[in-house]
């Protein structure tokens, strides 16, 4: 049996992260490979955290302004990064005998929008690296999603990064184009790889007449990605009036989150309706995949600005509607929802481009 190494940010406090980790860990096993894992930014994490979402404070919606001191190091963060996490890729990378090491999927080639580099540019360039040092496994780039602007840091640490790997395979139209603009290399284009449902998995819709609403970080979020002007209490009006149409439309109405920060946002969006329109919607009490998974056998309908949350509610065959907050949600949009596919159909279109391009050496 053939051996894969799978890397990306399958342990983060993110839920679309972690299903991402689920879906490929399925598809690989179900192609006869056995998997190892390793977490994409920070390698000498070795196994799930218990993330308490719902514990980590309002703290979280807001990190504190960085220091000239903090950004000036961050400068050198590539050199920081490998200095901590060298003796953990090389150990993982030497004892494995990885016949193929799969980068991705998620949005891996993205930039800090600073100027500085992005973990995501430093981690992608020393993995690369270190795999063609150690191993001679191939390096599979898969389903991942590409940025829309570049520092040159960032713009010179993926070029190098993508010029060592055999494949690349993105999961939308955009990101196809942004990475031959802006890097010079063509890529295969399919389905996100959260869509994969395994051998004969289909999950099961439901009767119920409940939305669940899922408000982003404003400033993890919103704000990385819009002009400022608009305030919290403008986003909160925003968020409230897809709360009110749900309401109106007699629906039932639960707030949910997939990551810490949006947890965070959503107490204090709770609060603010409670506070100003005398109105309790209840939280979902989340703190893994199946976790969510079982919330959306409840649900009929799913509104997010989170992508990953879309796809899953979307495999239990909810309604999904998207805050269309980034370019990345403006693609899914346009490429998923809007067609109305059944998420089968991307399911076995990743198994089948999977299956040409690994097992029969297809070429973009």
């Amino acid at each position: 049996m053939k051996k894969a190494l799978i890397i990306n940010e399958g342990f983060s406090n993110n839920l679309g992260d972690q299903a991402i980790r689920e879906s490929m860990t399925s598809l690989l096993r179900d192609s006869d490979f056995s998997t190892d894992f390793a977490y994409f930014t920070n390698p000498g994490m070795n196994s799930m955290p218990a993330y308490n979402y719902l514990e980590a404070g309002t703290g979280a919606i807001a990190p504190p302004a960085l220091s000239f001191a903090k950004k000036a190091k961050l400068k050198l963060a590539g050199l920081y990064w490998i200095g901590i996490n060298y003796k953990h890729i090389r150990a993982k990378l030497r004892k494995g005998n990885y016949d193929i090491v799969v980068i991705g999927g998620g949005q891996l080639i993205e930039s800090s929008g600073k100027d500085y580099p992005s973990r995501f540019a430093i981690a992608m360039y020393w993995w690369t690296l270190l795999v063609k040092k150690f191993t001679r496994a191939k390096i599979y780039i898969i389903g991942v999603g590409v940025g829309t602007t570049f520092n040159a840091k960032e713009q010179s640490l993926f070029s190098k990064a993508l010029s060592k790997a055999d494949l690349i395979w993105v999961r939308d139209s955009y990101s196809k184009a942004s990475l031959f603009e802006k890097f010079g290399h063509k890529a295969v284009l399919t389905p996100d790889i959260a869509f994969y449902s395994g051998k004969n998995r289909i999950e099961e819709g439901n009767t119920n007449r409940k939305a669940l609403v899922g408000i982003t970080s404003f400033n993890e979020v919103f704000a990385k990605y819009n002009q400022p002007g608009k305030t919290n209490a403008d986003y909160y009006e925003e968020w409230f009036a897809v709360v009110k149409g749900y309401l109106d439309a007699g629906l039932s109405v639960e707030l949910f989150y997939t990551t810490i920060t949006d947890a965070a946002e959503t107490i204090a969006f709770r609060n603010y309706i409670k506070l100003n329109y005398h109105l309790e919607l209840p939280v979902a009490k989340l703190s893994s995949v199946n976790d969510l998974k079982q919330l959306y056998q409840s649900a009929s309908d799913v509104y997010s600005g989170r992508m990953h949350a879309l796809i899953l509610a979307m495999k239990h065959q909810c309604t999904v509607k998207a805050y269309l907050i980034s370019q990345k949600l403006k693609s899914f949009h346009q490429e998923y929802i809007l067609p109305g596919n059944q998420p089968t159909e991307y399911s076995r279109k990743i198994r089948g481009t999977f299956n040409d391009l690994m097992l029969n050496n297809v070429k973009p």
